[in-house]
């Protein structure tokens, strides 16, 4: 990847998975994060919520390398993710 800025969007308008689907996505993610994916009550903010820690597991696997069973994504007391 060449350095500066990249821009990633994700359409979820299209995308409407059955319970079991959903559930199984969000099997991906480390546990502690499920509660931010399912504290929600629509299921459009279910939907970005998923998408969004994808998402940030895609970019640090992709630009730093580290497989995703080894990356840590926490949050600072105002919200920001890191490493």
């Amino acid at each position: 990847m060449e350095k500066g800025v990249e821009r990633w969007a994700v359409d979820i308008s299209e995308w409407n998975p059955t319970s079991h689907q959903f559930s199984f996505v969000v099997s991906l993610l480390p546990q502690h994060h499920h509660s931010s994916v399912t504290r929600f009550v629509k299921m459009e903010d279910r939907k970005r919520a998923l998408v969004n820690w994808l998402l940030q597991y895609a970019l640090v696997h992709q630009v730093l390398g580290i497989p995703f069973h080894q990356i840590i994504i926490r949050r600072t007391i105002e919200g920001k993710p890191y490493l």
